[in-house]
C-alpha cells in the first residue's frame, strides 16, 4: 500500500430508528464516492458533501432529511468518526449527483427558542443552555430525541470561581437555538481565557455537552512551516485599538457620560487608535455590583484584548502528519512555528487554539487537510 493511499474514508448510510436516530446500516459507499469534502468548527455547524455518478442504483435508496450518515477516517492510527449527521439534499447534473449532509449540531438552526422568554441574572450553562436544550430535545417529534443529555457546565468569570451570569434584562425572542448557544459560548469567552464549547458528539451514544473550559495543550502534534505543504498566516495588525470609549450612567449624577481607557504602551508604539463600543449585556466579569462598575471592568478587558493583534493561522499538513480527533479535540492548543523572512528567529512560536478543520479527499490523490488555529 502506498503512502498516499494509507488514508482511506468509509461512508456508511443508516436508516432512522423509532426516535429519529441512526438505526440499521443501509449501505456503504466506499466504492461509490467519487470525492468527499467535510468540515468541522469550534461552536459551528459541520457539513459534508460527496459525489456519485448520476445513474448509480444506490441513489434511489436515499431518504433525504431522514437517513443518517457517518464518515470514518481510516489511518494507521485507527478508525475514527470525523462526521456524523444526516443526508440533506441532492444536486443533480447530467453525469453526477452531489449530496449535501449536515451534522447534528446543524439542526439547532431548525430549533426555535421561546417567545419573550426572560433569563435575568442567570448562569449561562445550567440556567439558560440547560433549559433551552431540554426544550429542544423534548418538543414533539424532536430531531434530537435520540441525543442524550451529557455534561452542562457554567462558564466561569475572570476569577475562575464565580459563574458568569446575565444582566437583569437578558432574554430571547424567537431566536434559533444554534445562534443562542453560539452567542452564549462566544460571549462567555469574550472576557476570559477559557474555551467554552458546545457539541453533539460524533460517536455513539450521541450526546449534547456544554463545557465551561475544554482546552488542553497537546504535544503530540505541532505545525512547523518547513513540514507543511503550505500555510496562511495573518497577524491582523489592522485590528489594533488602544483607545476605547463607551457611554455609562454616572451613579452620582444619573447622567450619561463618556468613559474611556487608553493602553499607554500600545499608544506610544502605534499612536492613538480609537474606537467606541456599547456595552449592554456583560459576560465573564464579576467585578463590582453596580452595572456601571461592570461596564468599566468590561471596557478594561476589551482594551487588553484589542491592543494585541489577533492571529489566524491556516496549516496544510502533509498527508499522514495529522489525524483529526485522534487524542485531540477542537479547542485544544497546538504548537505553531513560523520563521521570519530573514530566517533569523521566528515570526511566531507558541501554542494556538484549534478552531476548525476541513478536508478534501479523492480515491486517486488522497487527502488534503486544512487546520485552522487562532
Amino acid at each position: 500500500m502506498s503512502y498516499l493511499r494509507s488514508i482511506q474514508y468509509h461512508i456508511v448510510v443508516y436508516g432512522a430508528d423509532a426516535n429519529g436516530g441512526p438505526g440499521a446500516a443501509k449501505m456503504e459507499l466506499d466504492a461509490d464516492a467519487l470525492n468527499l469534502v467535510w468540515q468541522q468548527g469550534l461552536n459551528f455547524p459541520g457539513q459534508m458533501m460527496f459525489s456519485m455518478t448520476r445513474w448509480n442504483p444506490k441513489v434511489k435508496d436515499f431518504v433525504w432529511m431522514v437517513d443518517h450518515v457517518k464518515v470514518y477516517r481510516d489511518t494507521p492510527a485507527g478508525l475514527k468518526v470525523v462526521f456524523a449527521g444526516k443526508v440533506i439534499k441532492p444536486s443533480y447534473t447530467g453525469r453526477d449527483i452531489v449530496i449535501t449532509c449536515w451534522d447534528y449540531v446543524s439542526f439547532l438552526q431548525r430549533s426555535r427558542t421561546g417567545f419573550r422568554v426572560l433569563y435575568p441574572t442567570k448562569a449561562i450553562g445550567t440556567e439558560i443552555v440547560g433549559p433551552e436544550w431540554a426544550l429542544a430535545k423534548n418538543v414533539d417529534k424532536s430531531p434530537f430525541a435520540f441525543v442524550a443529555t451529557g455534561t452542562i457546565e457554567d462558564p466561569l468569570a475572570l476569577d475562575g470561581v464565580t459563574a458568569i451570569k446575565t444582566n437583569t434584562e437578558f432574554g430571547v425572542v424567537d431566536f434559533d437555538r444554534l445562534f443562542l448557544f453560539y452567542a452564549m459560548a462566544e460571549l462567555s469567552m469574550a472576557n476570559t481565557t477559557n474555551t467554552v464549547t458546545f457539541e453533539i458528539t460524533r460517536e455513539s451514544p450521541h450526546t449534547f455537552n456544554f463545557w465551561k473550559n475544554r482546552s488542553t495543550q497537546r504535544t503530540n502534534y505541532s505545525f512547523q512551516a518547513e513540514a507543511l505543504i503550505d500555510y496562511d498566516y495573518a497577524g491582523n495588525q489592522d485590528q489594533i485599538t488602544n483607545d476605547i470609549a463607551t457611554v455609562i450612567l454616572d451613579p452620582t449624577t444619573g447622567q450619561q457620560v463618556e468613559y474611556s481607557l487608553t493602553d499607554t504602551s500600545s499608544k506610544d508604539t502605534y499612536r492613538r487608535l480609537q474606537s467606541a463600543v456599547s456595552i449592554k449585556t456583560l459576560f465573564g466579569l464579576n467585578a463590582g455590583t453596580p452595572e456601571t462598575d461592570q461596564q468599566k471592568a468590561a471596557l478594561a478587558r476589551m482594551l487588553t484584548l484589542s491592543s494585541t493583534p489577533p492571529i489566524m493561522f491556516v496549516a496544510f499538513p502533509r498527508q499522514g502528519e495529522f489525524d483529526p480527533f485522534v487524542n485531540c479535540e477542537l479547542g485544544d492548543s497546538f504548537r505553531a512555528t513560523i520563521p521570519n523572512a530573514t530566517r533569523n528567529g521566528d515570526e511566531k512560536d507558541g501554542y494556538m487554539k484549534w478552531s476548525g478543520v476541513s478536508a478534501a479527499w479523492t480515491p486517486e490523490a488522497g487527502e488534503l487537510l486544512q487546520v485552522f488555529l487562532r
